[in-house]
């Protein structure tokens, strides 16, 4: 079942001869359960891209349908609201809050939606997360990989229709990337999350379902991993 359908998707920065197209006339669809990885070398309007797909960022033109509904027709107040209920990011940057705990950093966007998480969810997300010793810790009392599978669970509390990550290995050492990849893969194939992630690793990005290379704001190349 298609989720995400992306129409058109133009972003462009400067003017004249100055004009750059971060996104250039950008259409694909993504269906529901789909591992997606999006490639690219540096300036190759990945990240842009997943700013726009995901609503942190508008664009010039096109348009972004997430389970049918155009997330560029809603107003700035509902466009929070939708994403709070609807999409999950993660950072290359943990972004967590320095004086709540893990558990308190992950559980936090239930509670900006003043309601009750889900604790037999809970406690099935921090197992995968391999976090449940370290949950009444602060964030700078346990390692980088584990800060980062706390902000993978803070973007899954609310079980959103889609989970974008901006390069969430970047800032790790090469065990907990592999940590990292593999544990998104798994709650992918467990869940039937649907997961959007921008890296310019592809040996990591092998381990997606499908494959998008990106390159100067255009899709060079459209392909299921392996092949």
């Amino acid at each position: 079942m298609e989720l995400l359908k992306v129409e058109n998707l133009t972003k462009h920065y400067g003017k004249k001869e100055s004009l750059i197209f971060a996104t250039d006339n950008v259409s694909f669809n993504v269906n529901q359960g789909e591992f997606v990885a999006i490639v690219g070398q540096s300036g190759s309007g990945k990240s842009t891209l997943l700013n726009l797909l995901s609503g942190l960022d508008k664009p010039d033109s096109g348009r972004v349908y997430i389970n049918g509904e155009d997330i560029y027709k809603l107003k700035d107040d509902e466009l929070i609201k939708y994403r709070r209920k609807n999409i999950g990011f993660v950072y290359q940057f943990y972004n967590l809050i320095p004086v709540l705990t893990i558990k308190e950093n992950i559980i936090l966007p239930s509670l900006l939606e003043n309601k009750k998480y889900d604790e037999e969810y809970f406690n099935n997300l921090i197992k995968i997360l391999n976090l449940k010793e370290r949950i009444n810790h602060l964030p700078n009392e346990v390692s980088g990989g584990q800060q980062q599978r706390a902000s993978i669970g803070r973007a899954l509390i609310n079980k959103p229709k889609i989970l974008f990550a901006d390069e969430p290995t970047g800032n790790l050492d090469s065990k907990s990337k592999r940590n990292v990849i593999d544990l998104l893969k798994q709650y992918n194939q467990q869940y039937n999350q649907t997961i959007i992630m921008v890296t310019h690793d592809m040996t990591l990005a092998k381990k997606a379902d499908r494959i998008i290379v990106f390159e100067d704001g255009k899709i060079k190349e459209d392909k299921l991993a392996g092949k």
